[in-house]
């Protein structure tokens, strides 16, 4: 984003970013960046919290009233800590939505995959009353069923068929990965009574005890074997994080 706000800049468009990695954005020297102390993947701070997000945003917005650059500012606080929300007694955070076992006839791939189907259509429910109670979601690109069948369709050596969308197999991945995160995080916190996770509960619940955590590890390691170097690239980089 740096080496891409200095063009913009030569073509007269002022910019301003957040950062999240105070050494990079340093040697790169942006326009106008602010430094966030947040944890990776959230630039904004914990989410749901609208006024300390919103502190964020105009602090950075305010750069753009700097003359010259490179400006590289600090935010002066930390993200709100989410651990407090724990009850005595509670050591971690468990998820609200207990899910069905896949039929007991199905063995191996096919029963990982019809374990995902099974949970994103017990999560849907949840996820749907929350996104008519928040009425946004960071689902950008597919509906839950469709980034679901996306990933299965490549672990079972099909076509990924997206004929509305020109975009290549491991875009497709990456993008059906995001958004199926999304909507397992969504749903997850939008059952009455459910308590939102910090990050490290919600990774560890994600990563390890649910079929969309077996099914990514999966398609990591397919990736890791296919000659498309662009496949090869999203197993590696973009679809599990690295210490998983």
């Amino acid at each position: 984003m740096g080496a891409l706000a200095h063009y913009l800049e030569e073509t007269g468009i002022p910019t301003t970013q957040i950062s999240l990695i105070y050494e990079h954005t340093d040697a790169i020297r942006p326009p106008r960046a602010l430094w966030v102390p947040f944890e990776l993947g959230r630039p904004l701070g914990v989410p749901g919290d609208a006024a300390f997000q919103r502190k964020v945003l105009l602090s950075v917005l305010t750069l753009l009233e700097a003359k010259e650059g490179p400006v590289l500012d600090v935010f002066p606080e930390e993200a709100p800590d989410t651990s407090s929300e724990k009850t005595e007694g509670e050591d971690t955070w468990a998820c609200p939505v207990s899910f069905a076992p896949p039929p007991a006839e199905e063995t191996g791939l096919e029963m990982k995959i019809q374990a995902l189907k099974h949970e994103v259509t017990e999560l849907r429910p949840w996820y749907d009353i929350g996104l008519e109670k928040r009425g946004r979601t960071a689902m950008a690109d597919f509906d839950p069923e469709t980034a679901a069948e996306v990933l299965c369709d490549y672990l079972s050596g099909k076509a990924i068929g997206i004929p509305e969308r020109e975009i290549s197999p491991a875009v497709a991945l990456r993008l059906a990965a995001q958004d199926l995160k999304s909507f397992y995080f969504e749903a997850a916190i939008s059952r009455p009574g459910a308590k939102t996770p910090d990050s490290k509960a919600f990774a560890n619940w994600y990563w390890t005890q649910t079929a969309a955590g077996e099914i990514l590890k999966d398609i990591r390691e397919k990736c890791a074997a296919e000659e498309d170097r662009d496949l090869q690239m999203a197993g590696k980089m973009f679809l599990v994080p690295m210490g998983q």
